[in-house]
């Protein structure tokens, strides 16, 4: 239950956790409980032991544990769980007339009855099927084979923008017995949905981002994490970093419930469990109706700038083929993975970047706001167009999907163009809007970034294009090819997802890249066994368990020098497993100066004695008199 307790000056709510039995050590002073709030549990104990299972594992306090898992009215004293006066703030309640799920054609039907069967070996199931293959209508099956035994379901989605479309189609068939849940709902819904799930017995099925895996769902007989290999699943910050898959497959275990992971490009751990023989493995390789996968062409942008064939940052084979689409009466997807006008103004003389203050990065220039804005810290400034160190002019570099959007609407008048992306999207209704106009066939062109390459259903789409693949290729990290591939797939999937097939333009300047041979194959297998294979011979996850320790200070001496001595103490404890103090790629981040320090542990190892060997560096390392102001926090399994 919820009390109240004196903390300094200050009245805090908290959970009673346990009860203290033994004598107490008259050295602590004891504080009395001034309120209890609740005549009830308002958290059960599948919840505490969820919480503390992610204290031990993401090292972590387990007061911030409670705050990322309790909604924000579960946190304020003035909110009674049982109050027979207090208006209920209910959810969009569904009046429309059911509908029974769709017949599965023969693949589906196959995959459902190999799921059931791989469920007596294995809890956790991979279900890897194609983009399009239908997996959402095998998610249904299963689902309505679980409420008919009174068991709730908890299904996940990586983006908010996913469950615009799923909401309407899984409305038809479960009408108020689903419940959705994120952070765009509001407080009151969002309580009101933990009140049912603690409160209530009737089976639901519970649609929601990665903060649904906190809610009490009693009697769960299944947990379906859709498009699985998505990074959005990993909390970033603030802490818990946490990831909502491995969150979900130990709370079904937890309850004994079945884990059904979904995508058409599984992430190379739950790749690696599958060839462990440690998850189920089932795979759906075909379109639904026989629909064949989009062909894909690439264009090499170095020739195509060198013959002069090029609008703007458009090729010609390119723009000949958008053409062609919309005179079709189909439609187009551009993607674009970076927001706002250009991601820098340079000067023409010294060149001399606009860079935030604050932060270690260059401002974005967002054309229609006026504004240059840092993408790391939210920091806006007036545009400039006259360089402070020289006086020349400053000019923007590069392109977003604003100007794209620019661009498009020069290029062809008479189309009906829509972006999406966070500066069009941040409003509540905005996602389902744009979503809706697109479906509907009321925009022609649909420009975006990463958000429209997630699991998005869009029957008229013909062409998708990918204007910079170059940019998603090279990242700073061992994942930029994993991440790169999964996405160029999934973006490409939204192409011919009905009638005939579908075409996808890669634009790059590398078009003999390897990664672009397995894309254009639509070969995740082989792909998947090269980048293993690297993986292995440099000792990094999979193959080992990852630990990022991160530093931050205001002075970057200071930040220096505690890693140097953090990293020297962690390596008379784990040798080699321990890098040298290493310099991110954005150095400075809202006026601290950061460093990391990494570790890679055996799988065999003890991690528990391991984490608390870290933990006992930090906290030395923390008391020494240089160090006391420092900022030093875990990042487990780091994405």
């Amino acid at each position: 239950m919820r009390v109240v307790v004196p903390l300094g000056h200050k009245q805090m709510v908290g959970i009673v956790y346990a009860e203290h039995t033994q004598p107490w050590n008259d050295t602590i002073a004891l504080r009395d409980i001034l309120l209890v709030l609740d005549t009830q549990p308002i958290v059960t104990l599948d919840q505490l032991h969820l919480w503390q299972w992610i204290s031990d594992y993401y090292m972590c306090p387990i007061g911030d544990v409670m705050s990322a898992a309790l909604p924000a009215k579960a946190q304020d004293r003035q909110y009674s769980l049982d109050a027979r006066t207090r208006a209920r703030v209910r959810s969009h309640k569904y009046t429309g007339v059911l509908e029974p799920a769709h017949a599965l054609d023969a693949q589906q039907q196959f995959a459902c009855n190999q799921i059931t069967q791989t469920w007596s070996d294995h809890p956790v199931i991979l279900l890897h099927g194609v983009t399009s293959s239908g997996k959402t209508e095998v998610y249904i099956h299963c689902i309505t084979e679980q409420l008919a035994q009174g068991n709730n379901v908890l299904y996940l989605v990586p983006e908010i923008a996913l469950t615009t479309q799923l909401t309407t189609r899984l409305e038809r068939v479960f009408g108020n017995q689903l419940l959705v849940y994120h952070s765009r709902v509001s407080d009151g819904q969002r309580m009101e949905i933990y009140r049912q799930q603690l409160l209530g017995s009737t089976p639901h099925v519970v649609l929601g981002a990665r903060s649904a895996v906190f809610l009490p769902v009693r009697q769960l007989g299944l947990v379906i994490v859709d498009e699985e290999h998505e990074p959005s699943y990993k909390q970033q910050d603030p802490a818990p970093r946490y990831h909502a898959r491995s969150l979900a497959i130990w709370l079904a275990n937890q309850q004994g419930a079945h884990t059904l992971l979904g995508t058409a490009t599984p992430s190379l751990e739950s790749w690696y469990n599958v060839q462990t023989g440690k998850y189920g493995y089932v795979a759906m390789t075909q379109r639904y109706q026989g629909i064949q996968l989009p062909q894909i062409t690439m264009v090499d942008l170095t020739r195509q700038y060198h013959r002069k064939e090029m609008y703007g940052h458009f090729a010609d084979p390119l723009v000949d083929r958008i053409r062609e689409v919309l005179a079709d009466g189909k439609q187009v997807i551009l993607f674009q993975n970076r927001r706002g006008y250009a991601p820098y103004m340079q000067c023409v003389q010294c060149a001399q970047v606009c860079k935030c203050p604050d932060c270690d990065v260059s401002m974005t220039l967002h054309q229609r706001m006026r504004q240059l804005v840092c993408h790391c810290c939210g920091h806006t400034q007036t545009i400039t167009t006259v360089c402070p160190h020289c006086g020349k002019e400053m000019k923007p570099h590069g392109f977003g999907t604003e100007r794209i959007e620019d661009e498009i609407m020069t290029l062809f008048p008479g189309a009906r163009v829509s972006r999406m992306d966070l500066d069009t999207t941040r409003k509540k209704d905005d996602y389902q809007h744009i979503i809706d106009a697109f479906s509907r066939h009321e925009v022609d062109i649909l420009i975006g970034t990463q958000m429209v390459t997630k699991g998005l259903h869009f029957e008229q789409v013909s062409l998708v294009a990918v204007l910079h693949a170059d940019s998603i290729l090279n990242q700073p990290s061992i994942r930029s090819y994993e991440r790169a591939f999964q996405m160029l797939e999934q973006v490409a999937g939204r192409a011919g997802r009905s009638g005939a097939q579908g075409q996808v333009i890669i634009q790059t300047f590398d078009p003999s890249h390897f990664l672009f041979q397995y894309v254009q194959t639509h070969d995740y297998e082989g792909f998947a066994a090269h980048e293993l294979n690297e993986r292995k011979a440099y000792c990094f996850p999979p193959y080992y368990r990852q630990i990022t320790l991160i530093l931050k200070h205001p002075n970057e001496t200071r930040v220096q020098a505690a890693a140097q001595m953090l990293q020297q103490r962690l390596a008379c404890s784990f040798g080699q497993r321990v890098s040298g103090v290493i310099l991110p790629s954005i150095a400075r981040a809202q006026r601290y100066f950061v460093r990391q320090i990494s570790l890679r542990i055996e799988l065999h190892a003890n991690t528990v004695k391991a984490k608390k060997i870290i933990t006992n560096h930090i906290d030395w390392t923390l008391a020494q008199p240089s160090c006391k102001s420092v900022i030093i926090y875990s990042d487990v399994d780091p994405m």
